[in-house]
């Protein structure tokens, strides 16, 4: 284990990586017990006030925590709950505790947890868990584990929180450079924990998620293994849920920085997210599942491009589908219609290749869908891009199916799309619905 650690934290790692001054992060620690044992929370507050980035706040207004065993659709309640704790203190993590026997799970929350698509994520399910007896003596807390704490709460910032992103990268290189420095050796039973190597392995992943090389792809990877060989310590299925995601994502970043092996890469990241998905299911788990459901269809519909395989087309559909379910437009309006804009697309091309007019409808459908969100007077551009698009289904509908009709909306979408591109003196959309127009104008006429 301290050989991984070593090759994995080497000293060079990351050092043209240029780190600015930066601002405070907002953290916001609740008490961890409902009943009895109070002071936990107190504990870690005062241990992480030591570092001069972290402004902690101690949080300890009465309410129910039933939710915080992770277990049951309780965990409707933990995320809501979470979001008004950060909205009312204007915070960027919550840390909640949760005493199970001698030990203290933490788990981190942002608002952005789920809606971070395109990056690694960290999940609310992820856990550290600590002997509750350190909490009682904040002087002799295992500086590794103070060091693994810092690491997973800047590992949860996400990525779309640009205000926060050198922030993120500056706590994870201090920590990056303190596991270097010796210590893992100084705690071998600490560090053989599954949550402390999944937590490391998370933790370097999502530093170096833009700039991976093959040596630390197989250092990370190593980590995860090995938490995965210590099944035998871990306490409930939705941790190894967290395992097997993070295999995935290691994999999947592997394949958006393009490492050699695509065939492999694809498998392993389709093969662990859908496995996670069996631990971190749609009952209990909803938005973990629809988050992975979503990157699946982004791998999916990436391999359907690689090999032309229409099956990874349908694949990419359904986890769309998937995760749609969770993301809907009352919750998450902006993401359900991002999600509606791909769906229009993926089914546009199914449709297209199948010759299916039923299924180019339904593209058009979640095209239209998108457009509840992006509407017209709001968003001109946007709009228009997706008339466009709409036209351009209609097209191929007449092609496919010899359809006078669907050429004649086809006409009239374009026409729409047009008028917004030579308000806006768009020369080259304007270019390109012109000759589109003329093309549908054309089979129209024939």
């Amino acid at each position: 284990m301290e050989n991984f650690i070593k090759i994995l934290f080497r000293s060079d790692a990351k050092e043209k990586r240029s780190l600015p001054k930066v601002q405070m992060l907002k953290i916001v620690v609740v008490e961890f017990a409902e009943y009895g044992n109070y002071g936990f929370a107190k504990g870690l507050v005062r241990l992480l006030q030591k570092n001069p980035c972290f402004s902690v706040r101690y949080f300890d207004e009465p309410f129910e925590k039933n939710f915080l065993d992770l277990q049951g659709r309780n965990f409707f309640d933990l995320v809501d709950a979470g979001n008004t704790i950060l909205q009312k203190l204007n915070a960027d993590v919550v840390i909640w505790g949760y005493q199970e026997n001698e030990n203290i799970r933490l788990n981190f929350q942002t608002a952005n947890a789920y809606s971070d698509w395109h990056n690694v994520s960290c999940s609310i399910l992820e856990s550290v868990f600590v002997a509750a007896e350190f909490f009682e003596h904040a002087n002799f807390f295992p500086e590794v584990l103070e060091n693994i704490i810092t690491g997973v709460i800047a590992t949860a910032i996400s990525e779309q929180r640009i205000d926060l992103k050198f922030l993120k990268q500056k706590l994870l290189k201090t920590v990056i450079t303190k596991l270097n420095t010796g210590q893992v050796g100084q705690a071998d039973k600490i560090m053989f924990s599954p949550y402390v190597m999944n937590a490391v392995g998370l933790i370097y992943l999502s530093f170096a998620q833009h700039d991976l090389s093959k040596r630390t792809f197989n250092a990370i990877k190593e980590l995860f293994s090995n938490a995965l060989a210590y099944q035998n310590q871990i306490m409930q299925n939705v941790h190894l849920g967290c395992i097997y995601k993070n295999i995935a994502q290691l994999y999947e970043t592997a394949l958006k920085l393009d490492l050699d092996g695509h065939w492999l890469l694809f498998r392993e990241a389709i093969t662990n997210y859908r496995t996670a998905q069996k631990y971190l299911d749609h009952y209990n788990y909803p938005y973990d599942f629809a988050l992975i459901a979503f990157k699946l269809s982004q791998l999916y519909f990436q391999y359907w491009k690689f090999s032309n395989d229409t099956q990874a087309l349908r694949d990419a559909v359904y986890f769309l589908r998937e995760a749609e379910k969770t993301y809907t437009q009352i919750s998450f309006p902006e993401l359900w219609s991002k999600i509606e804009g791909y769906l229009g697309y993926y089914l546009s091309l199914l449709g297209m290749f199948s010759k299916s007019t039923d299924i180019s409808l339904l593209a058009i459908k979640s095209y239209k869908n998108k457009q509840i969100v992006y509407r017209q007077e709001l968003y001109p551009v946007m709009w228009a891009k997706i008339q466009e698009n709409i036209a351009n289904v209609y097209y191929n509908i007449g092609k496919n199916a010899h359809d006078k009709k669907a050429f004649s909306e086809a006409v009239s979408y374009y026409q729409s799309a047009l008028k917004v591109y030579e308000n806006k003196k768009m020369q080259n959309e304007m270019n390109i619905v012109h000759s589109s127009m003329d093309k549908a104008l054309k089979a129209w006429k024939e």
